[in-house]
């Protein structure tokens, strides 16, 4: 099972991004990405065995902190991936918190989190596949989304021609301690 941990927006936000995302595909290319498949991912695990998901759930369930809210305020680009993504210009120190645990219960329990070892940027995928030779002018300045995150998802990515289909396996209220 192909699987990974994220936060999932509330359905306003997802539609906001999904605009911006629609939007900005109208002006640079590219493909959006679509409003039910939009998160921020905190970790990836990449192929992970089913029989092992009842250790991977308790693992994610031991990690501890308090609901906090995540503003969404500022666009980015990655030439070498091709991709448009929106993410937050201050660091979210909560949010750090919450990747940083998660990560290293999973590392202590056995499992590897694709990605560990590289610094890593929280954002929200809102465009993929940008045209090769795009140089972006100034990306445009979005409006701040913001939304409580009271929860952690685990969810099974399935890809096809027709693009990701994600199945929510299992949620984590986030509580503190």
């Amino acid at each position: 099972m192909r699987l990974f941990f994220a936060l999932w927006p509330p359905t306003e936000a997802a539609e906001q991004l999904a605009g911006i995302a629609r939007s900005t595909a109208n002006q640079f290319g590219g493909k959006p990405t679509r409003q039910e498949t939009i998160h921020l991912t905190l970790a990836f695990m990449g192929s992970v065995p089913e029989e092992q998901l009842p250790l991977l759930i308790q693992t994610a369930q031991i990690v501890h902190l308090a609901p906090f809210v995540l503003n969404i305020d500022s666009l980015g680009y990655w030439h070498r991936n091709h991709l448009l993504w929106a993410g937050s210009a201050l660091p979210c120190i909560a949010l750090a918190g919450l990747i940083e645990n998660l990560q290293n219960a999973l590392t202590k329990a056995g499992f590897a989190v694709d990605g560990r070892n590289r610094v890593f940027t929280p954002h929200i995928t809102l465009i993929r596949k940008l045209p090769e030779d795009l140089v972006p002018p100034a990306l445009p300045e979005i409006d701040a989304i913001s939304w409580l995150c009271s929860s952690f998802t685990l969810v099974r990515s399935q890809t096809s021609d027709a693009g990701s289909f994600y199945q929510t396996i299992y949620d984590f209220p986030l509580r503190q301690c």
